[in-house]
């Protein structure tokens, strides 16, 4: 690409200040499904071979590291039976999925989730097109985990509405979810959903 067209490309974007997210680990004793588990493959690098990891995206599969178990597969149509794991994450995984889409993703988290199994979130909070002429919203984040710390950037579409943790809670309520937790700090949100 030549440096014109990056720049014209990059002229597209409109980028919300740098974000920092700090991932505590977290307890589980079977399996975890990571939903978006691709890329950087966050949870994965922070819990290991105890995380099944999906992506519709087989590319973002291939480049996550080692140690998850990797599938590709919809998470509006999971193939796992029923109460299947005691804990379900997305980590920047809902910011790329349209919003029609997600109500069907909390169903589907909510049933492969066992009684008193919990759905953990990590997002952005999105507003609607700030800028006219920009197409696509982007920000950068130092992500702190307890062993090391990881600098990406992420980038998407803007949203059809603002997708912040009202949103998020409210869509978790509507589908049978106990919102037990929840945090915001810059647009960084973070939920704690459990299935009764």
């Amino acid at each position: 690409m030549s440096e014109e067209n990056s720049n014209d490309s990059k002229d597209r974007f409109f980028f919300l200040e740098k974000q920092d997210v700090m991932v505590n680990d977290f307890n589980a004793s079977r399996f975890i499904l990571d939903v978006g588990g691709g890329g950087e493959g966050i949870i994965g690098q922070l819990k290991g071979k105890q995380v099944v990891a999906i992506d519709r995206n087989r590319r973002e599969l291939e480049e996550a590291a080692d140690g998850p178990l990797k599938i590709v597969m919809d998470a509006g149509n999971m193939m796992f039976l029923d109460d299947a794991f005691e804990v379900v994450t997305s980590f920047f995984t809902l910011m790329y999925i349209k919003g029609s889409e997600h109500k069907k993703i909390f169903e589907e988290a909510y049933r492969v989730l066992e009684s008193k199994g919990r759905f953990l979130i990590w997002d952005v909070d999105l507003p609607q097109r700030l800028a006219e002429e920009k197409d696509f919203v982007a920000f950068y984040l130092n992500i702190r985990l307890p062993d090391r710390e990881i600098e990406t950037g992420y980038g998407t579409k803007w949203p059809e509405q603002t997708q912040g943790l009202s949103y998020y809670k409210g869509l978790a309520e509507r589908v049978g979810f106990i919102a037990t937790d929840h945090k915001e700090s810059g647009r960084v949100l973070f939920l704690d959903l459990q299935k009764p």
